[in-house]
């Protein structure tokens, strides 16, 4: 069997102010002609359709459009789960009919997980879920953390399972060692959130979703898709890809990675506001975020190169190195204006002042001094 792993949609998704739907429209119309060129068999969506509990009505409608492309127009059975940004009450709706056309969407976690056969295989999905769901629906006080929950999960799925059939669960969650992103929620204060991979011992292919770096971790049969798009800076440097697996038997033959190429890259840039504006860089169009390295005050700088680069959504100046060391309230009476003007202009550019500039001071001094004894 072959099929396509995917995750962390995010539709809805609001990065800067700027809504992300026309760019995920266009990413996927590309899986779409990935999953036609592969003939998969199958398509997984693991986790985070959404970007949040309750979804703005054009994204809803783009997931609509989008399954009813796969699953009915193409034919492709789909398994998918709810993420940590998904409502699992409102992905939970329609389920039960939606499996008549081998639409196997499951929302919420209950006290018997169910294989669902498929082909040579058993497909496990299990929802995003905290340790307290866990504890209440398997009626079980000792489950306290994310690792306790996952094995418990994990754990009934391995007493109900065929040994004779290929085992491959869809889950979401923060596998320790796992790379992050800044576009990730974080799903609890430290590291508690984290489960092993021991969790996953035994199945065929893990199918994750949540980190959004494609290769957030490394291992042999458990695998994170990563995110279709870029949705932070802190991600500029991914290529974003989605998993094509296949299975043979019982036996994980092959992952490998189609690309995809957004309509509007994310990158970061860096020069001066001339450098920047004199020579512009390919694809100005694309979603930035600009270091500027000018030193001093600049005026306008947001307006001056939006002209130039119309999708700018972060602006960062170059950090100066301020000194540390404080002068006593003493020392300060001791000095002249030249010194302490000399002092701030330095603590705020970073630079000393020039011998032009101290000259040019002395005579503003000196002429404020004329005009006060006038």
């Amino acid at each position: 069997m072959k099929f396509l792993h995917t995750a962390d949609l995010h539709l809805g998704k609001i990065v800067s102010g700027v809504s992300m739907l026309a760019e995920q429209e266009y990413i996927l119309a590309q899986i779409t002609k990935i999953a036609e060129e592969e003939q998969v068999d199958a398509l997984i969506l693991a986790g985070d359709l959404y970007d949040r509990a309750v979804p703005p009505a054009d994204a809803v409608k783009v997931l609509n459009d989008i399954l009813v492309k796969w699953n009915v127009e193409l034919g492709i059975p789909i398994f998918a789960i709810s993420g940590n940004h998904d409502s699992a009450e409102r992905l939970a709706f329609g389920s039960q009919w939606y499996e008549s056309s081998k639409l196997y969407m499951k929302g919420k976690c209950t006290s018997q997980f169910e294989a669902i056969p498929f082909m040579d295989a058993e497909v496990w999905l299990v929802p995003y879920h905290e340790p307290a769901i866990i504890r209440e629906v398997f009626a079980d006080n000792t489950i306290r953390s994310f690792e306790d929950a996952m094995q418990a999960v994990t754990k009934q799925i391995r007493s109900k399972w065929d040994q004779t059939k290929a085992q491959i669960l869809v889950g979401h969650a923060f596998v320790s060692g796992g790379i992050p992103s800044d576009s990730e929620r974080q799903l609890a204060i430290g590291n508690v959130d984290r489960v092993s991979t021991d969790c996953f011992d035994g199945f065929t292919y893990t199918a994750l979703g949540h980190l959004h770096h494609p290769h957030a971790i490394r291992h042999p049969s458990i695998y994170y898709s990563g995110s279709p798009l870029k949705y932070s800076f802190s991600e500029a440097n991914d290529v974003k890809s989605v998993r094509i697996v296949e299975i043979k038997g019982k036996e994980l033959i092959s992952v490998t990675e189609r690309s995809l190429t957004p309509k509007h890259d994310m990158r970061i840039i860096s020069g001066t506001l001339a450098e920047l504006t004199e020579n512009l860089v390919p694809n100005p169009n694309d979603f930035f975020q600009v270091n500027l390295m000018d030193e001093g005050a600049l005026i306008d700088p947001m307006g001056k190169l939006r002209q130039f680069y119309p999708n700018i959504l972060h602006l960062e100046r170059k950090k100066q190195t301020l000194k540390e060391t404080e002068d006593s309230f003493e020392e300060i009476m001791k000095k002249d204006d030249l010194e302490l003007f000399g002092q701030f202009f330095e603590h705020v550019n970073g630079t000393e002042l020039t011998e032009t500039q101290k000259q040019k001071l002395v005579d503003v001094f000196e002429q404020a001094r004329k005009e006060e004894v006038e």
